[in-house]
């Protein structure tokens, strides 16, 4: 497992029955974590490790037709799915999106975002989405919580859950784990016809799945 990866988003068209269909699995409720700037999408997080978590993505309401990426790619999720995943980087992001440049890949930007936790608790954060078209969402995006407390430091779980495998597949896996090991985020990498990902927790009701 890479100490790098920051969080995955397991995708679902509504919140509380992808939530409902976590907790089913692993005997774990998820806590609700907020609404993101955009208005679009709110989540649910699990704690997986001491700076990782699990975030159930949804759209907040009907579909608006000015809909960003994400909320668009986690409305198709009638069940829900990972969708990606994001890493933290030994880099800076204005590194990492110099780096990509070099690479041949488009120039990122770096962006920011935040949302308000049910505590009153505002998270600030910026991140950046290298693209490498062969790559697609095999590759993450890359995350600084800035002066934020990280979400997985601050989420207790009523119950014991924790991350023992994570892994990503893809037909070039060991092109992507090079690159991603460039970009200063190494991670797990198998080869698979298509893009799918490797996600195996312990939780109250064994090893699970997803």
């Amino acid at each position: 497992m890479s100490g790098f990866l920051d969080h995955i988003i397991w995708a679902c068209d509504d919140l509380e029955r992808g939530s409902r269909r976590f907790e089913a699995l692993t005997g774990v409720a998820p806590r609700y974590g907020g609404t993101h700037a955009s208005g679009l999408t709110h989540n649910a997080l699990v704690r997986i490790a001491p700076r990782s978590y699990l975030e159930i993505l949804a759209p907040t309401g009907a579909s608006t037709g000015t809909e960003d990426l994400w909320c668009r790619l986690a409305r198709t999720a009638r069940e829900p799915k990972i969708l990606t995943y994001c890493s933290r980087s030994s880099m800076p992001l204005a590194e990492l999106a110099q780096a990509a440049e070099a690479m041949g890949g488009p120039t990122p930007k770096v962006l920011s975002n935040g949302r308000v936790t049910p505590e009153g608790v505002r998270l600030n954060w910026q991140w950046l989405a290298p693209t490498f078209g062969d790559f697609g969402l095999a590759f993450p995006f890359f995350i600084d919580w800035l002066d934020s407390p990280h979400p997985a430091a601050t989420a207790q779980n009523p119950a014991h859950i924790e991350l023992k495998e994570f892994s990503v597949g893809h037909p070039q896996a060991q092109e992507l784990q090079q690159t991603l090991s460039k970009f200063g985020a190494p991670m797990n990498t198998y080869s698979a016809a298509r893009i799918e990902f490797r996600l195996e927790l312990d939780t109250p009701r064994g090893t699970v799945a997803l």
